[in-house]
């Protein structure tokens, strides 16, 4: 496998959008494929183009029958008291890659809490034009869905850590450290008016010391074993660590694994709050502190193959 770590704009040319959609194509998309993407721009090194280059990359690679899906999440609702949901205008909190896709002149929007999605393509109004009132994690819902259209999940640049889909298999498996909550909020439809909103939203009990989580997740646990069995496609894609699975193996083996032991999803027992466990392809580095819309500071999990250079691209 040819690692390509591109360098800046002093440096060589960087990532063009061919060599991405070849690196997708390694990963396993093809022609037709229903696919969400969660990402990190960074982790790539430099592209021609930017974000723009990766989303077209995609559409390429799925050609006019397949979907491109973006998570564009807007965690800023959490913050205020009496929200108003924009979907419109709302930025995506999901990195320029996500807000790329959201902006796209064919890009169809959920309205979301905080879990909305854009998607181009010939399924993004099925996938997009669902009840706002149901739970994000539903059945009826975006994920639901795209669970029935067989959608791939790529991780470009991220550890599973970042995989709302495990999320989504937590409520499929009715785990009992979460709760759905009932919500009242504004929406600002097209015309511009504003009206009243029942919506759900999924989220951890409280710990007996009211910490939001008692345990932490580790999603690399379900995807090791994914890997394991051969179901994830993987490549280098600049400096991107790049990871390709079916949202149905995910399901599938969550239920498995999660009738013996609901803790699948977390830390695993005798194992430290922050000891993730490890993945084969590709170098786990945490992000910079990043802000998010609620003005908490997060760090996140990339993956990428050459850490110095990602810390280069950093500086």
């Amino acid at each position: 496998m040819r690692l390509m770590v591109p360098q800046d704009e002093t440096g060589q040319k960087g990532l063009t959008q061919e060599e991405i959609g070849q690196g997708l194509d390694r990963i396993g998309l093809g022609p037709g494929n229903v696919v969400l993407v969660h990402s990190a721009m960074r982790t790539f090194g430099h592209i021609q183009g930017g974000a723009e280059s990766v989303v077209n990359a995609f559409l390429e690679v799925l050609g006019p029958s397949g979907t491109l899906v973006a998570p564009t999440f807007t965690f800023v609702h959490e913050a205020e008291e009496h929200p108003l949901i924009d979907p419109a205008n709302d930025r995506s909190e999901m990195g320029i890659i996500s807000e790329t896709v959201r902006r796209h002149p064919r890009a169809i929007r959920s309205t979301g809490f905080r879990h909305s999605f854009a998607a181009i393509g010939p399924r993004a109004e099925v996938i997009t034009q669902v009840d706002p009132a149901l739970s994000a994690f539903d059945l009826r819902s975006s994920f639901g869905v795209m669970l029935a259209l067989d959608t791939q999940i790529v991780l470009a640049g991220m550890t599973y850590h970042a995989s709302t889909s495990h999320h989504f298999a937590e409520w499929f498996c009715e785990v009992p450290y979460r709760r759905t909550i009932p919500l009242d909020v504004r929406v600002r439809r097209p015309d511009g008016s504003i009206i009243r909103q029942a919506m759900l939203d999924y989220q951890p009990k409280p710990g007996d010391a009211g910490a939001y989580y008692d345990r932490h997740t580790d999603f690399n646990r379900l995807g090791r074993m994914l890997e394991e069995r051969g179901a994830v496609g993987v490549a280098a894609i600049g400096n991107a660590a790049v990871r390709r699975f079916a949202m149905r193996d995910l399901i599938d083996l969550a239920q498995v694994e999660a009738a013996a032991d609901y803790n699948i999803f977390r830390v695993a027992d005798g194992t430290a709050q922050e000891e993730f466990a490890p993945l084969d392809f590709g170098r786990t580095v945490l992000s910079p502190p990043l802000p998010d819309g609620a003005g908490r500071m997060n760090q996140y999990q990339w993956c990428v193959m050459d850490e110095a250079a990602l810390q280069a691209t950093l500086k």
